[in-house]
């Protein structure tokens, strides 16, 4: 076990955080995930996010509808077979399967290189804002190997991230920033995990910040802490890749819109409306609100509860 891992199990255990930094979902869902720590060995389960789970021969059929089901999106996409190869690799070492959560992380870092590609930049430095169980960073790091990682989550989810990292590039260094000191020195580190109460302690320019459906789960105090930060941290290079619901409302009544989130009008957007490759998913379920053909519900194909949005932009830097 890294030695990381049990300094973030404590202090998931001990950690008190403001109430700003958790909305009323992780409120239930923080409660509901469970993270142990037993000598040299580590239990998870997750709650309200996505993990690498190993499917059967039917999971991994409708996967691969799934795939066929987007194929005009990805065609689009140059860097996305590379992309795609990456990630079968990755899940084969973790013993998973390509389902949606796999597919929609090989879409987020394909529609990125494709940006880098035809703009001429060479991003070292990410800002990962609630990667869940830290596919998309480990899948970063595997495609950019010079790649330094920020990995800013809720404590128990970044023991999740820890543990991804670990197991999939067991000679990175990663290290803790933040009111527990720093665990290793940070500026050694490859992947350094922080509490999104401390963001304000990197120090360095953010070339890439990605924020993949958490932000539509965060309270409002926090998305703007967010994108203040990122404003502060933005130098010509710097990209910020939001994939958020267009609205939301959470456990608590509180209602999350894309719109909403503190954007200015003099921020340099480079690719913004409805996100194609999140429209639909399929799964061993069908849901009552699936697409219908002739009145029958459509097997094992379901649509997400509500649009989302992708908006990649340089965000303006504050006056």
């Amino acid at each position: 076990m890294n030695p990381i891992i049990p300094v973030l199990c404590e202090m998931a255990r001990t950690a008190s955080l403001p109430p700003e930094s958790v909305s009323s979902h992780w409120q239930v869902h923080g409660r509901q995930t469970v993270v142990e720590c037993h000598a040299d060995t580590v239990s998870l389960r997750a709650s309200g996010f996505p993990t690498v789970v190993r499917p059967g021969f039917g999971g991994r059929v409708l996967y691969a509808a799934e795939r066929w089901s987007y194929r005009s999106v990805t065609a689009q996409l140059k860097s996305f077979p590379a992309v795609w190869q990456v990630v079968r690799r990755l899940l084969c070492q973790l013993g998973g399967g390509p389902d949606f959560h796999a597919f929609k992380s090989a879409c987020v870092l394909a529609t990125l290189s494709d940006h880098w590609a035809a703009q001429g930049v060479s991003p070292k430095t990410f800002m990962l804002i609630g990667d869940g169980d830290g596919f998309l960073g480990a899948l970063i790091r595997r495609y950019l190997p010079s790649a330094r990682l920020y990995c800013v989550d809720l404590p128990k989810t970044l023991v999740f991230q820890a543990q991804m990292h670990s197991v999939t590039d067991p000679s990175a260094t990663l290290s803790l920033l933040g009111q527990h000191g720093r665990i290793p020195e940070v500026e050694a580190s490859h992947v350094i995990f922080v509490l999104p109460q401390a963001i304000e302690e990197i120090s360095e320019p953010i070339d890439c910040a990605i924020n993949m459906t958490s932000m539509q789960e965060m309270t409002t105090e926090m998305i703007a802490a967010y994108f203040s930060f990122l404003r502060r941290r933005s130098i010509p290079q710097s990209r910020f890749y939001c994939v958020n619901r267009a609205h939301k409302e959470l456990s608590g009544g509180e209602v999350i819109r894309f719109e909403d989130y503190p954007w200015q009008s003099d921020d340099e957007v480079f690719l913004d409306g409805v996100c194609p490759y999140y429209t639909h998913f399929f799964a061993p379920y069908t849901c009552p609100r699936g697409p219908r053909c002739f009145g029958l519900r459509v097997p094992y194909l379901n649509y997400f509860d509500g649009c989302h949005r992708h908006r990649l932009v340089r965000l303006a830097p504050h006056p």
